[in-house]
């Protein structure tokens, strides 16, 4: 009896700044660049089934951040000053990270909304357990899920070493 072969991980395509992705063959490695600023806009996940001049077929996942997130679980706080409330500040747990933003979640629902400036704090899990701050701005608010991104895009301290690493 023949098995399957295992179930392939599903291949990523960004979207440069053209609106263009490379889509690079699993079997053959053969590279073909196509439009995909169609896909730009749309906020839900895009998965596109391809087929490559050698035959084979394959699926990707169309990305269209502009840097790589990294998995994490890291534990932090956040920092609000309202324009008329007493600061608030609360526990968060950090689940991916990228060099634009990250995204965290909270206990409760935020009091804070999108377009408001938080400071976080958060220890990497790094060798030497690195305490980083960032200031940033809420991009996202989905129930207790918040998406930020940071003021500062160039990380060449602690934050840029662990997401190069």
């Amino acid at each position: 009896m023949a098995t399957k072969p295992a179930a392939e991980k599903e291949r990523r395509v960004f979207i440069n700044d053209k609106g263009q992705g490379t889509f690079i063959c699993p079997v053959c490695e053969k590279g073909v660049i196509r439009d995909l600023s169609q896909f730009s806009d749309i906020e839900s996940a895009v998965r596109l089934k391809c087929k490559c001049s050698c035959g084979n077929v394959y699926r990707v996942l169309v990305e269209r951040r502009r840097h790589f997130r990294k998995p994490v679980n890291l534990v932090g706080m956040f920092f609000y000053r309202g324009a008329k409330k007493a600061p608030l500040k609360g526990l968060i747990k950090v689940l991916d990270i990228s060099q634009s933003g990250l995204r965290f979640s909270v206990n409760t629902v935020p009091e804070f909304e999108v377009g408001s400036r938080l400071t976080l704090e958060f220890t990497l899990d790094d060798e030497e357990h690195s305490q980083v701050r960032e200031d940033c701005i809420v991009r996202r608010i989905r129930s207790n899920m918040i998406g930020v991104e940071f003021d500062d895009l160039d990380h060449y301290g602690k934050l840029g070493r662990y997401l190069f690493r």
